[in-house]
């Protein structure tokens, strides 16, 4: 596990994923303009999120503006009330973080999940892993919501936010900045999450082939080492 930053270009850098998949500690997104952070999820747990401003510190990043949500699930959103930033995300990402930030997260209430699906134990075993500390825990919804595309621009730089949907979440969007060449794709291409998936599922490659741009570079995903353009043309053959 690994908590040094991994540089994509001259202004973009990973808090990169953990190797070990149980963990579902994911790679965050870092873009640093001369006086704005933007991060692309926000951890999967204020420790997580703690880990990752001690990086930001190492590089000297401005303060975190603004953390853009790829989707819902929990590895990618649990951590963002450590940044004290607005929220960015679609607007069924938005609907999903309202019902549950109305619930009582802590240990009792996930054991209970796990009772009610057992299908989802794995997941919600890994969730209490990450969170070492249920006390003042708070889901950050978005702020800023969009429904189809939506543009930041933050000091000199362009950042697309692209909804595309899928089979892992129907919230999914994709993050471009054109400029630098980078892709973040969140998960959108992967596998249902595993208590609703079937045996013979694969990755989406049709939704990869889709992302497929001579205008890109890079393309970094939640789970995964980043890929340069030739390698995840590989990777949508199937």
């Amino acid at each position: 596990m690994s908590d040094t930053l991994v540089q994509i270009t001259d202004h973009i850098w990973i808090f990169p994923r953990d190797e070990d998949s149980s963990r579902m500690q994911p790679n965050v997104g870092i873009i640093v303009t001369p006086n704005h952070t933007v991060l692309v999820d926000g951890g999967n747990s204020p420790r997580h999120a703690r880990r990752i401003m001690v990086a930001l510190d190492d590089i000297q990043a401005p303060a975190v503006s603004y953390v853009i949500y790829t989707h819902s699930h929990w590895d990618h959103v649990f951590g963002s009330m450590v940044f004290g930033a607005s929220a960015v995300g679609h607007e069924l990402c938005h609907k999903t973080l309202y019902e549950m930030a109305a619930r009582t997260w802590n240990t009792s209430y996930v054991l209970d999940e796990i009772q009610r699906n057992p299908a989802r134990e794995s997941g919600l075993r890994a969730m209490m892993k990450a969170m070492e500390d249920w006390r003042n825990f708070r889901i950050v919804q978005p702020e800023l919501v969009f429904a189809h595309l939506m543009t930041l621009h933050v000091d000199d730089v362009r950042i697309d936010l692209e909804h595309v949907g899928g089979q892992h979440s129907p919230d999914s969007i994709v993050v471009r900045l054109p400029e630098a060449g980078v892709l973040f794709t969140g998960d959108c291409f992967h596998l249902p999450p595993l208590h609703m998936g079937k045996p013979d599922d694969t990755l989406d490659y049709a939704m990869m082939r889709s992302l497929m741009s001579t205008e890109y570079d890079h393309y970094i995903d939640g789970h995964s080492e980043p890929l340069t353009r030739k390698a995840f043309s590989k990777l949508a053959k199937g």
